[in-house]
């Protein structure tokens, strides 16, 4: 009896062992994958992948970390950290973009995370939520009526998102496609503003210039784009015009790179592309609009200093 017993007991042990043994395989397997898989062109952004992960004490162990980024979902770490641009997107989509006039445009205005929405809870009873896309029409209108030509993507890049399978991650890689073509026609563009609002507690967000409320503004900057500098040198430049003219606008410049973060946000593609924060999502449409007037002033004066 005791010996049944024992062999019971050494059954389990084994077992145990065995699934141990797999797991453990399973890790190293998976490992050793990824890691070939992006040798050839992302070695070193991968190591360093890796290593944030490693000093990240959001997880509790090594395991739990690769795990959760990895295993898990391992487009999660092409999309967030290599920009990956996937090889089978869908890309019969027809551009809207809304040029007015004949004339070359000055200014391409698009929005990678078009869902962005204000504050509307003084708009509800009629039906309308303003977003970022709102905020690019309003802000082509004022440029255009200071003679300005701008255009504005109106195309339906949260569909184009849902249709190729891209999570909020891929936002970027979706807004690519449509910056891509658009520099295809228009490649030497005054400027191609990535519109997006922040999210931020409206204290953060918010000024008044002139007696009239305000959403501040706030420049991104990627800096694993390796020729940054440029895009730097002109928001630098537009920044400064504001510092000069509306202090309180601004939020100033954030340079972003590393773990958790896009570090490049298409900027790779022209040196005139910048990312623009208009207000937050506590600021409502009133204050986009006022800030927008003071925004498409100060982008005036920067084109008529380059001209």
């Amino acid at each position: 009896m005791r010996k049944k017993f024992k062999s019971k007991k050494m059954f389990k042990y084994k077992k145990l062992f065995l699934i141990l043994l797999v797991l453990i395989i399973y890790y190293i397997f998976n490992n050793m994958f990824v890691n070939i898989k992006m040798s050839n062109s992302h070695s070193k952004t991968l190591n360093n992948l890796l290593s944030n992960i490693n000093n990240n004490n959001r997880y509790k162990t090594f395991y739990e970390k690769i795990n959760k980024y990895i295993f898990n979902d391992p487009l999660f770490l092409l999309e967030t950290e290599l920009n990956y641009k996937y090889e089978k997107l869908d890309k019969k989509v027809e551009l809207v973009v809304n040029n007015n006039n004949n004339d070359t445009p000055k200014i391409y205005i698009y929005n990678s995370h078009q869902g962005e929405q204000y504050n509307y809870k003084y708009l509800e009873n009629h039906n309308i939520i303003p977003d970022v896309l709102m905020a690019s029409q309003i802000l082509k209108d004022k440029l255009e009526n200071i003679n300005i030509n701008t255009i504005v993507e109106e195309s339906d890049i949260l569909a184009y998102m849902k249709k190729n399978n891209l999570n909020h991650a891929g936002s970027y890689i979706a807004s690519r496609y449509f910056l891509t073509e658009i520099l295809k026609k228009y490649n030497n563009l005054e400027l191609y503003i990535d519109l997006h609002r922040d999210a931020a507690k409206h204290s953060v967000t918010y000024t008044n210039i002139n007696g009239k409320d305000c959403a501040k503004v706030l420049f991104v900057i990627g800096l694993e784009n390796p020729n940054y500098e440029k895009n730097l040198e002109v928001v630098t430049k537009i920044n400064n015009i504001i510092l000069k003219k509306y202090p309180s606008l601004t939020r100033g410049i954030m340079k972003k790179q590393g773990y958790g973060v896009n570090g490049i946000y298409n900027q790779d593609l022209n040196g005139n592309v910048i990312l623009l924060e208009v207000g937050g999502n506590e600021n409502n449409i009133d204050e986009v609009n006022n800030t927008l007037s003071l925004i498409a002033e100060v982008i005036g004066e920067y084109i008529n200093e380059k001209e």
